[in-house]
Parts: structure tokens; C-alpha cells; sequence
């Protein structure tokens, strides 16, 4: 009779045990749960904490700071020549703020498409400009040529060539040229532009407001610095949104950004 009953005992115990494993299991996943939902609760304050961080004006002497690193101002005493000449500033030094960099980047006015460059003589140039005269950029127009020939009047007249910089941005150890421009009479506040230069041909530009390329650290591609609009106009941003390009398949593309924020300083 008992070795009968024997195998109904064994799978009856089997049963047992297996029912009192699964309910360990599902007490230890509901823990489990618990504790990433209060992790992902932290995480989530931390991030919310970190994009709702007032940057305060800093409450400091301005002689402590370098004139060189001032972007913007307010109007104190003086010419501006000395840092002390302001009440408040804003400065692009060690200390700004800088976002961890994303891969989510909001970059949208560029392009790889190869450009020939446009090269007219001087003479065309004060034609065209005749045209269209301000009233007060011929001295512009004529400084820029003297300065920089004929790569000026692929931009003149409309625009004037405000830099240019050379550095590998493609791995092939030869420079190419990096052109930042504005509108011809515009303030020094206006918006800036740069372009990519090899060769004869533009081979990459930004458009977006207050663009400047700057090197990597590498060989391979380079930060596109541009305004954020929101925070100060053009005239006293608070910062810039800074985009990483590199080279990938005979195009540049962006694969990371970060937010930059200047340092405040001086007196409410």
C-alpha cells in the first residue's frame, strides 16, 4: 500500500516546494522593484535638481577676474577697459558651467555640401556694393580685401570675413581654413557664421547664430559653438550650446552637445 503511495507523496512534496520557491521569488522581485523605483526616484530628483539650478550672480570683487574673459557687461564707470569699469559681468573662463554632453543634439543649420568658392575682382565688388550701400560700410568692405584678397569676395559685399584660423579637421595633416563672417556694418553683437575651407571649396557651413568652429581634440572633426538665443539675446547671452562634429561616411555629423553657461559676477 505505501509503495503505492509513495510517488503521489514525492510529487506532492515536489509541488510543495516548488510553490514555496515561487513565493520567496516574488517577494525578493517585489523587493527588488522597490528599491530600483526608489533609485530611479533619487536619479530622477538628482537630474530635476540639476536642470533647475539657478545660476546665481557670484557676489565677488571684479579685480579678481580677468578683462579678457568678459562677454558682456553692465554699465558702470569708466571705458571698459579695466574689469573694475563694470557693475556685473559675464565671464568665459575656467569656471562656467558646463552640461554633462548628450547625444540628443539640436543643432540644425549646417551642411557638408561641397561649395566652390566665388572669386570676383575688387572692382565687381564696389559695383555690387554701390548697389546696395548702407551708407556706412565702404571702409569694411575695402579693409577686408586689402586683408584678406580674393577669398574676401567670396563673402563681400553683403558679408565681411571677421576671422580666420587654420587646423586639421579631417586626419589628413594638412589645415584647412576656418572663415567666421558677419553682415557687412553689422554690430560686433550680430550674428556670425563660419564656413570650412579646402582647397577651392567650402566644404562645410553653420548658420546658426553666433557660429564659431573650434578645434577638437583630435584630428577628426571639431565643436561648433553657437548662441542660445533664449538666455540674453545676442548681446548679453548667458552662454552657448556647445555641438562635437566629426567625419563619418565623406559627411560631418554631430554625435554629442553640452550646454555652457558663463560665469556671473559682480554687484545686484
Amino acid at each position: 500500500m505505501f509503495n503505492r503511495l509513495k510517488p503521489v507523496l514525492i510529487f506532492f512534496i515536489f509541488l510543495v516546494g516548488l510553490a514555496c520557491g515561487l513565493f520567496v521569488n516574488q517577494n525578493l522581485f517585489k523587493k527588488n522593484n522597490a528599491k530600483l523605483a526608489i533609485n530611479d526616484q533619487k536619479n530622477t530628483n538628482i537630474n530635476t535638481n540639476l536642470s533647475d539650478q539657478s545660476y546665481s550672480l557670484l557676489d565677488l570683487p571684479l579685480e579678481y577676474f580677468s578683462n579678457k574673459d568678459v562677454r558682456s557687461g553692465s554699465a558702470g564707470k569708466g571705458t571698459g577697459d579695466k574689469i573694475t569699469d563694470y557693475t556685473q559681468v559675464t565671464l568665459d573662463n575656467k569656471a562656467v558651467y558646463q552640461s554633462y554632453p548628450t547625444v540628443v543634439t539640436t543643432i540644425k543649420n549646417y551642411s557638408s555640401e561641397i561649395k566652390p568658392l566665388k572669386v570676383v575682382s575688387f572692382n565687381e565688388i564696389m559695383q555690387q556694393f554701390s548697389k546696395t550701400d548702407p551708407g556706412w560700410g565702404e571702409t569694411i568692405v575695402k579693409d577686408n580685401y586689402q586683408k584678406y584678397g580674393s577669398l574676401a569676395t567670396n563673402y563681400l559685399p553683403t558679408d565681411y570675413i571677421a576671422t580666420l584660423n587654420k587646423f586639421d579637421i579631417d586626419g589628413d595633416g594638412i589645415p584647412e581654413t576656418i572663415v567666421t563672417y558677419n553682415y557687412t556694418g553689422a554690430a560686433d553683437a550680430g550674428s556670425y557664421r563660419s564656413d570650412i575651407i579646402k582647397g577651392n571649396n567650402i566644404i562645410f557651413s553653420v548658420q546658426e547664430d553666433n557660429a564659431s568652429i573650434k578645434p577638437a581634440d583630435t584630428t577628426n572633426g571639431f565643436y561648433v559653438e553657437w548662441a542660445n538665443l533664449g538666455d540674453g539675446g545676442r548681446c548679453c547671452s548667458e552662454g552657448f550650446i556647445r555641438t562635437r562634429f566629426v567625419l563619418k561616411d565623406g559627411k560631418f555629423v554631430p554625435i554629442y552637445e553640452q550646454e555652457v553657461r558663463y560665469l556671473k559676477v559682480g554687484k545686484e
